[in-house]
């Protein structure tokens, strides 16, 4: 393997969570007081997805006119709940099976808290991972690089043979800023790549074969 040290992101890119983030996150401006006729999902998604949830909140309680906080935490009663059904995506099984029969390791780094492990266990795939940080250690949030770093020292970890995988521009700029090489995974093309990632994939079998390559 090409990289055998990986860094993986939770939300959209080990687990497809974007559907019932999006949801959770019209349910919440609904119950704010916003008119679902007033809601568009297509540019939530986008916000979420080409920014992050900040971008999100920070956005619509302007268009709006809500309190942020009061937003934010009706977004996290309803998506909690959500996160049982959100499903793995296709192929990254089996990246993260054949980076171990190959010697690697897989960590996670994520701003969810302990529930992102839970469902990587639901879904069969903690097994792979030897090391995590999630919102619950308490670390400047990405693209801040301190966590993959202290996720790297704690378990000896060279970051120049380390891959940070995520499926926005703040992963690959926390990789970066750790010393790592970074991949962008952008099913949809959404992503403007401003990080300029040493590779971007759309299926987890193009990430692979790259990693597989001679």
């Amino acid at each position: 393997m090409r990289y055998q040290q990986l860094f993986w992101d939770f939300d959209g890119t080990l687990v497809d969570t974007y559907p019932g983030m999006v949801a959770a996150f019209c349910d919440a401006l609904e119950a704010c007081g916003v008119n679902n006729f007033e809601l568009d999902e297509d540019e939530i998604y986008k916000a979420m997805r080409q920014h992050s949830l900040g971008n999100a909140l920070q956005r619509f309680t302007a268009e709006f006119r809500l309190n942020r906080e009061r937003l934010a935490k009706v977004y996290q009663q309803e998506a909690a709940p959500r996160l049982k059904d959100a499903p793995a995506f296709a192929g990254v099984a089996e990246v993260l099976a054949a980076n171990v029969n190959a010697g690697g390791r897989n960590f996670l780094l994520t701003h969810r808290d302990h529930h992102a492990m839970d469902r990587l266990s639901q879904l069969n795939l903690a097994q792979y991972f030897t090391g995590a940080v999630t919102a619950d250690d308490d670390y400047p949030r990405k693209p801040d690089p301190t966590s993959l770093i202290a996720l790297s020292k704690q378990y000896a970890v060279q970051r120049e043979d380390a891959l940070m995988i995520g499926d926005r521009n703040l992963d690959v700029q926390a990789g970066h800023r750790a010393g790592m090489v970074g991949a962008l995974f952008d099913p949809e093309h959404l992503i403007v790549d401003e990080s300029q990632p040493e590779i971007r994939v759309i299926r987890y079998a193009e990430l692979q074969d790259w990693l597989t390559e001679e």
